[in-house]
């Protein structure tokens, strides 16, 4: 249940409270004629954006109520809210109120953009593929059904997000399918063969020769169209699948001068800071253009942003408000120690966080509140808060997730390093204390000595650690030095990190194809059987086509995985 709601509740028993009616001569007079009320003012708004969390439907900032809301999905014109969740992008229609913090949903609905089977997963890189599309994910996005350490090639994953100027797709919530379904993908047409009726998506071939078209005609078909199509599991065959339907997804919306839309994704197509595109939308900015955690000058391609605008008589949408989505890179876990609703904030570890009607809100306790919201927290309530530090100083919570406390569940912390001393450090403003049992990674990726980590850490790195409270001090089991910090282009540098999981393809002497990507290996390479260590001879004589391999080493731009370690 929202603040707001409470507080009209709150209003409303006040006024009841105040409007008895009185006994004297004065209850016999005419009455004065009761004023009319002010008439509140809403804004008709189409909005894409993604839910946050519920009470009824939070999308983009705004609190929408949806008791007279038409709710659809792709599988179900009959939806109702219980079938949204948390992270899913949705297009929604319906008013604003003046106040732009609340409104009336007349309809939301609801496509994921990708559904079908784990070909390979990087853990460092962040990075998941399936029908040979990118999948990136970070500590924002939702996920269900799953624990990421244990996803595994061969999953079947429903993905909900938006794509970023390289055409991957961001996922903003995934979920694990408990069984075979129809698969979907979107993306962009390459290699359009008329004659034989196919057609390429992020190389996966597509044949259409059986497909309804949803909205549009076959002739109209053409390269650079995106396109959502849906095919059977059953008919995915040597990397060609037969599709059973095909609909057109590029931005064809027709708007009058004075529209007012929200939109939330990836700056795109950027030719200035006051010209590029987002969701295939043309944004423009002018003098009156408000500004939330950044201003112009952090515009640029691939940045993330949350627009409310209004359409101008050329069909671009001119911004009102433009909120810059800050990279994540804050975490801590633990056990609330203050709540204040009047400023809405939360006390973990001494470290106080920010509440917005933008923060991600979930209940993944045994309460299961679906209606989850700042006033639902309490003092001892264990939770695990997400976010960034802004201009300000403030930390500022993306999201918010409260868990089933556990006396011995390791505390986690994530932020950039401060403070180092005598083979400890700050984290997030907490202090982190190592011993002879914490294990260290190092900036290779590496397991490392305690002295050798600590030669390497600098203040500002990026850290994770993984820990636990012992009479009030954080002592640290784990700590990692996250030397891909988001702020860093990493892409730029001849190897990379990564932690890769993938299907064996081919075998050739010391080196594997591994769901296409070729591995190589050395003398020092470490091998490992179902957690054991072995010799190479070992391994090399019990690996086999479609065995799972997790690999640990070096990726180049080309692809090539230098392996450190290979496990079985």
């Amino acid at each position: 249940m929202s603040n707001r709601f409470i507080l009209s509740l709150i209003t409303a028993a006040v006024l009841t409270g105040c409007g008895g009616s009185s006994t004297s001569d004065s209850a016999a007079e005419t009455p004065a004629p009761t004023p009319t009320p002010p008439q509140s003012t809403t804004t008709t708004t189409a909005t894409t954006g993604v839910i946050t969390g519920f009470g009824s439907v939070f999308v983009n900032g705004v609190e929408y109520e949806t008791d007279a809301t038409t709710i659809t999905t792709d599988d179900n014109d009959g939806a109702s809210e219980t079938d949204l969740q948390v992270g899913m992008v949705v297009t929604l229609s319906g008013e604003v109120n003046e106040d732009g913090s609340t409104g009336n949903a007349s309809a939301i609905h609801y496509d994921e953009q990708l559904k079908g089977p784990v070909e390979s997963i990087d853990l460092f890189a962040n990075t998941i593929t399936i029908l040979g599309q990118t999948i990136v994910f970070d500590d924002l996005t939702s996920f269900e059904n799953l624990v990421l350490a244990d996803l595994n090639p061969g999953d079947i994953l429903e993905i909900s997000g938006y794509f970023n100027a390289d055409g991957d797709l961001y996922a903003t919530r995934i979920e694990k399918e408990t069984e075979q379904t129809r698969l979907k993908i979107q993306a962009r047409i390459t290699a359009l063969d008329t004659v034989n009726k196919t057609f390429e998506l992020k190389g996966l071939t597509i044949d259409y020769s059986a497909a309804i078209f949803k909205d549009f005609v076959e002739a109209d078909l053409a390269d650079g169209q995106q396109v959502r199509v849906k095919g059977d599991y059953s008919a995915l065959t040597a990397g060609v699948l037969v599709i059973s339907e095909i609909k057109l997804k590029d931005k064809n919306e027709s708007h009058d001068e004075g529209d007012n839309r929200h939109v939330e994704g990836f700056i795109t197509d950027f030719e200035s800071s006051s010209s590029f595109k987002v969701d295939g939308i043309a944004i423009i900015i002018d003098d009156n253009t408000e500004f939330k955690y950044g201003d112009a000058s952090a515009l640029k391609v691939n940045v993330s942003v949350k627009i409310k605008g209004e359409f101008n008589a050329d069909g671009a949408l001119v911004a009102k408000k433009i909120r810059i989505e800050n990279k994540t890179n804050l975490k801590v876990e633990g056990a609330i120690e203050a709540i204040n609703l009047d400023l809405s904030t939360v006390t973990v570890l001494g470290v106080e966080f920010e509440i917005n009607n933008q923060t991600k809100m979930k209940d993944e306790s045994d309460d299961d509140e679906r209606f989850f919201d700042l006033v639902d927290l309490a003092i001892g309530d264990f939770v695990e808060l997400k976010g960034f530090v802004d201009s300000e100083g403030k930390n500022i919570a993306t999201k918010v997730q409260r868990e089933n406390a556990d006396e011995n569940a390791e505390v986690e912390l994530k932020g950039k390093v401060s403070n180092i001393e005598n083979f400890s450090f700050s984290l997030v403003g907490v202090t982190v204390t190592t011993d002879a049992n914490t294990k260290f990674e190092g900036t290779s990726g590496d397991d490392v000595s305690q002295a050798t980590f600590f030669e390497q850490l600098e203040n500002d790195m990026l850290v994770e650690a993984e820990g636990q409270l012992i009479d009030g001090i954080y002592v640290a089991q784990k700590v990692e030095i996250e030397e891909h910090d988001d702020d860093d282009d990493s892409s730029d540098s001849e190897n990379n990190r990564t932690e890769f999981k993938g299907i064996v393809e081919a075998i050739n002497e010391d080196t594997l194809i591994v769901s296409g990507h070729q591995v190589l290996t050395s003398q020092t390479t470490k091998f490992k059987v179902d957690d054991e260590r072995v010799s190479a001879e070992l391994f090399w004589s019990v690996v086999a086509i479609d065995d799972q391999l997790e690999i640990k080493g070096t990726i180049d731009q080309q692809g090539i995985i230098t392996a450190k370690s290979i496990e079985l």
